[in-house]
Order: C-alpha cells, then structure tokens, then sequence
C-alpha cells in the first residue's frame, strides 16, 4: 500500500479535504484504481453502470456477507431490487413513521442527549418495524451492540478489517433471532420472497443501510438548522426540502459511492464528500445555502447513483422530513454544535455522539 491509498484508508476526511482544490477531479490511489468526482466523469460512470462490476467493500462485506443485495451485479442484482423496491416506498409508511416518531419525541428527556445515537435508534426501531412487523426492543439492541463493536470506532473499524482481513463478523446467536424473526413476520416482508440461504445477508443489510445513513442525515439536518437560526422550515416544505437537499450536499451520509470496476481490473471510487464540494461546480461551496439552484449532473448524489442508487432514497426522505418537522413543532432544539468532526461508520459519515442535544417543550 502505497503513502496516498495509506492516507486514503487510515484519514479518509482530512484526505478528501486536502485534494478539494484538485480540479481534474480525480486522483490515482495506486496502478489501476482511481477517486474520481469530477461531475462529467461521474455521470459517465453512472450511465455506464449495467456494464461495471461492484466489487464487495472490504470493510462491510464481512458483516453484511457477501450474498447482500449491495453487492450483486447483472440480473441477480435486478431481481432483488425489484423485490425490496415495493417495501422502501415512503407513503406506504407514513402512518408508521409518524406514529413512531411522535412516541420518540415524548420520549425525549429534558437531559442532554446525544443527537446521533438518538436519531441512530429512531430510524432503527422504524426499519426494524418495517422489516419484521413488530416491535422487538431487545433484538433491535443486540443489532446495535453487534454493530457499535466493529464500526463505532475508526481504530477497531480499521483493525478487523487489516488485521483478520477475509474473515467474517457473523454473531450466529444473533443472526438466529434475525432469521427467526424475519421469518414469523406479519405480513411476511422478506422470507416469503428471498431464497433462505441468502435472508440473513437481505436483512442484516435492509437493517443496517435502512438506518444508519438515514439517521446520519437527519442529524446533519438538525446540525444545519441549529446553524443557521434564521431558517424557519417548519410551515414552508418547499423550504424544508431545500434545506435537506443543502445538509445532504455539504454533509452526505457516505463519503463514497462505491466501487466500480471494469472487465480489466480498473477499480475507479466514486466521491460524493469531493464532488458536493466542488468549488468550480458550487459557488461558496464550503457555505450552508438551501437557495442553491439545481446542480449539473453528476455533481449531486448522496444516495449514489446508476443501478447502485439507493432503493430505500424515498423512505429516507420521508423519514428525515418527518422527524425534522415533528421536532420542530413539538420541541424547542439547542446543541452543542461548536465542534462536530465527522465520524466515519462504515459506509456512513455521522456527526460525532458527543454533539449533544437539549429538547425543552414548546409553551
């Protein structure tokens, strides 16, 4: 591994940073694989995706295993997204979404919270209520602590996946109570559509995609918001959209896209963090600005984007919307946002746990 790929694996944020005023928009990482964010190469890409290979992560393919929908390629690939699409529709959850919401809001203490964590396990209870149908606190907390010991921190992150490179993080206890569930679900969300040998890599990844970026959105919203006092969403959804939109361009939940590789072996990373930062593409591009006008394309994707874009896009906006207007409503919001160093989860890039949050009651 060579200095720039070393800098690239170990200080992912302070490298992307120092390439920002790069205006090719690419950089070789080492003989055959490149980070590409120049937005004419992107949309490229992007057009040409039916014909690229997507090679597993090295960090999230050992837990999400190797048979997970993010990693499949040609019709094998199409046929599974044709089979989650119809469960990741917003609207079909919007009673849900709100319901469960409000209850997560009453449950707010008048203590400091940690506004990731919280967003962390609003977004998983509702996923976990769309995957399994009911409401399972304890093996929502065991997914939770399987996860937080191998991603909560950039060492152990780094450590399982360079130091026992190629091995599982299976929790095979935990991995039966999730098969167990899935497949006494009402309705039958899953099982009922996937081969058995695969339900545990669809679910484990529906749980963990459907969740993490998800809340690293909102609470990038929420950081935005606090920010920025003048801005007064809450009756103005045109607005509120605008500045959901903004979070996710100066603060996308991933830093990548995903690896892309051709028949030869070039192996070419997509930069969402690089390509929403782009200083010839975005004008002040370091600044917070909801009243930007629409990007070229390939200069905006925060949920990826070719036949890899995310098939859950649509409930993740229904659901920030939701819980950045519920808190705004019910709660006046104050955080302790004069630090926040992006926290890299795996795939998610979330604000850090200690940027706290305090709710008081609105009178």
């Amino acid at each position: 591994m060579n200095r720039t790929e070393l800098r690239f694996a170990l200080h992912l944020i302070p490298f992307l940073d120092s390439l920002q005023d790069f205006e090719d928009g690419m950089v070789k990482l080492r003989d055959k694989r490149w980070l590409v964010w120049h937005p004419d190469v992107i949309a490229a890409l992007f057009r040409h995706d039916r014909e690229l290979h997507h090679p597993p992560s090295r960090t999230l393919s050992p837990l999400l295993g190797t048979r997970s929908v993010l990693w499949l390629d040609g019709e094998e690939h199409t046929r599974y997204r044709r089979t989650l699409a119809p469960m990741l529709r917003g609207n079909r959850y919007q009673a849900l979404i709100d319901e469960m919401v409000e209850r997560s809001i009453a449950e707010l203490p008048s203590d400091p919270v940690s506004l990731p964590n919280w967003t962390r396990r609003l977004t998983l209870r509702i996923i976990g209520r769309i995957v399994f149908g009911v409401d399972d606190e304890e093996l929502l907390q065991a997914f939770t602590r399987w996860l937080d010991r191998r991603l909560n921190s950039r060492v152990r992150t780094l450590a399982h996946r360079y130091l026992t490179p190629g091995t599982t993080r299976f929790d095979p206890h935990l991995d039966r109570m999730l098969l167990h569930r899935a497949r006494t679900a009402e309705p039958p969300a899953l099982a009922a559509y996937l081969p058995g040998e695969d339900l545990r890599d669809q679910v484990v990844s529906l749980l963990f995609a459907g969740h993490e970026t998800t809340a690293s959105a909102t609470a990038w919203t929420l950081y935005w918001l606090d920010r920025n006092p003048d801005l007064n969403p809450d009756l103005d959804l045109d607005l509120l959209e605008a500045t959901i939109m903004e979070s996710l361009r100066l603060s996308p939940p991933a830093a990548l896209a995903g690896n892309r590789m051709s028949d030869d072996g070039m192996v070419i990373t997509p930069s969402i963090y690089l390509a929403h930062r782009r200083a010839a593409t975005y004008d002040r591009p370091h600044t917070f600005d909801p009243t930007r006008s629409q990007p070229p394309p390939g200069a905006f994707f925060p949920f990826g984007g070719g036949v890899r874009h995310c098939p859950g896009k649509d409930l993740a906006l229904t659901e920030i919307r939701t819980i950045v207007r519920a808190l705004l409503r019910h709660r006046r919001i104050r955080l302790n946002s004069t630090h926040c160093t992006p926290q890299l989860r795996g795939a998610a890039m979330a604000p850090p746990p200690s940027l706290a949050m305090v709710a008081t009651c609105r009178r």
